[in-house]
C-alpha cells in the first residue's frame, strides 16, 4: 500500500466499518489505522491514539472517537481541531455537556473528567502541542474567525 492518499483509503477510513475497525484496533492493540494512514498521507508524525467514550449530549448514548493525545503534566490533553473546520467535533460538544468519560490508552481503560483549558493554561498547552504536531497550526489558521480550537485536559477520576 504505497499510496496512502488514494480515494479508496480515505473512503475506507471514513466508512462506518473503517471507523469501527479503528476503534477495535485502538482498544485491543493500542494503534490507530486511521491515524497511521492519514499521518502518512499528510506526512505528519504519527501521534499515539486513545479511544474516547463520551456520553452523547442529546442522546445520552455512548459515543466513541479515536483521537491523538498529548501529555499535559500528569494528565492528557486532546484537541478538538476537526481539521480546522468551522465547528467543533461532536465529541467536544459531548464533553462539554457530560465531562465524565472513559478512555483507553495503551489498552488500559480509565475513567476521566474533561476540563476545557482556557487562558494561560490553554496557551501553554497549545504551544506544546503545536511544537509536537505543527499541523495544528494549519488547523488553527483554517478555524480563525470561526472558533478557537478547544483543548481538553483529561484528569483521571480519583486522582488529584
Amino acid at each position: 500500500m504505497s499510496d496512502y492518499n488514494s480515494p479508496w483509503v480515505v473512503r475506507f477510513a471514513s466508512s462506518a466499518f473503517g471507523a469501527e475497525l479503528d476503534r477495535v484496533l485502538v482498544r485491543w492493540i493500542g494503534h490507530s489505522l486511521v491515524n497511521l494512514l492519514f499521518s502518512r498521507a499528510t506526512h505528519v508524525e504519527y501521534n499515539p491514539p486513545l479511544l474516547l467514550t463520551s456520553t452523547g449530549a442529546r442522546t445520552g448514548q455512548p459515543r466513541r472517537a479515536v483521537l491523538p493525545y498529548f501529555p499535559a503534566g500528569e494528565h492528557i490533553a486532546i484537541v478538538g481541531s476537526r481539521g480546522g473546520m468551522p465547528s467543533d467535533p461532536n465529541w467536544a460538544h459531548n464533553l462539554r455537556a457530560h465531562p465524565e468519560a472513559t478512555i483507553h490508552v495503551n489498552r488500559r481503560a480509565r475513567r476521566v473528567r474533561a476540563q476545557l483549558a482556557t487562558g494561560e493554561e490553554r496557551a501553554a498547552l497549545w504551544q506544546s502541542i503545536a511544537e509536537q504536531a505543527p499541523v495544528y497550526l494549519t488547523y488553527e489558521k483554517r478555524a480563525a474567525g470561526h472558533r478557537e480550537i478547544p483543548v481538553f485536559v483529561l484528569k483521571t477520576i480519583g486522582a488529584d
